[in-house]
């Protein structure tokens, strides 16, 4: 692809957006218990989905173990984790882990990985993690499975272009589909090689809308309140429209504007959902995965028609 590509005119990237057609969803452990997502995999499988990405948070679920239960219950589904931190990991250890899932799941487990904080040196942090990921792989040259499909989660240009080419995506989480079209285009215009681009959909279902909108503005506070977040959503015009939100949160009518609908809607209906994951595909990413969001107390049969929402949207 020529380095000066213009995402919004380019026709091979089209094309390759067309044929391909890949989409996630994530299934958060300390949103939805694993039992569930256990048994929301199978409604999931063989199904147009393709990935399923567990996200892993410091001191919950382990999310290689779920990834493993949903492997075993599923034929056709990539699944894995998204993301852990690989510097914290013991890399021989992890190699005979992700090597036992490989082998036991015909090659569908998916190594999504991070940095974790970056600390006052991300440059550095990156170029250890790039490290780790080369030693996880020459562990892999003498065996019968495959090094897995591999994903970094990324929110900024500079380290997805560090690592395009010695992995085989990047992932962008809760930002708005302008940005993440930066993202890509400078990836894209450094990077003349295949690269798979995804990138987290945060929706927000309830079967109460102010319960909706109110998981979504926390959400939104709570991101605000971390560097390169807030400094994406200035960029996006979304400060000022956070604060307002989150000023609303014991309103009646709590205030939630289509700016941030438009980064992530609450309870949308099908034509919403379809429109909305589009507009990340327009802006260049190959692999939208939808990251549903319940508040703990609903239940599963609503969850469960959330997920065949979200698959009808995508088909």
């Amino acid at each position: 692809m020529p380095s000066n590509v213009d995402l919004n005119i380019d026709p091979t990237l089209t094309i390759e957006m067309q044929s391909q057609k890949k989409s996630g969803i994530a299934l958060r452990p300390s949103v939805i218990p694993p039992n569930e997502i256990v048994k929301l995999v199978k409604v999931i499988d063989q199904s147009v989905i393709s990935h399923i990405f567990i996200p892993d948070l410091p001191g919950g679920f382990d999310s290689l173990e779920v990834s493993s239960a949903c492997l075993g219950v599923s034929k056709g589904l990539r699944i894995g984790s998204g993301v852990f931190r690989l510097l914290e990991y013991d890399i021989l250890q992890l190699g005979r882990r992700v090597e036992t899932l490989q082998s036991v799941s015909d090659n569908r487990f998916i190594l999504g990985i991070g940095t974790g904080d970056p600390g006052q040196n991300p440059a550095r942090k990156i170029s250890d993690l790039l490290q780790r990921v080369s030693e996880l792989r020459n562990n892999f040259s003498e065996k019968n499975v495959a090094f897995p499909e591999t994903f970094v989660a990324t929110l900024r240009a500079g380290i997805a272009k560090r690592v395009a080419g010695k992995v085989d995506g990047i992932l962008l989480n809760f930002c708005p589909p302008d940005h993440a079209k930066k993202v890509v285009e400078s990836v894209r215009r450094s990077f003349a090689g295949k690269i798979e681009t995804a990138c987290y959909l945060k929706v927000f279902f309830s079967e109460s809308v102010l319960t909706a909108k109110k998981l979504a503005i926390e959400e939104f506070v709570k991101y605000d309140t971390l560097g390169h977040y807030h400094k994406m959503f200035e960029l996006s015009g979304l400060s000022d429209e956070i604060r307002t939100a989150a000023r609303s949160l014991q309103d009646k009518e709590m205030y939630y504007s289509d700016k941030l609908a438009r980064t992530s809607p609450v309870n949308p209906n099908k034509v919403e959902l379809q429109n909305y994951i589009k507009k990340f595909r327009e802006a260049g990413i190959t692999l939208p995965c939808v990251y549903p969001y319940f508040a703990p107390y609903e239940g599963f049969e609503h969850k469960v028609n959330t997920i065949q929402k979200i698959i009808s949207a995508v088909e």
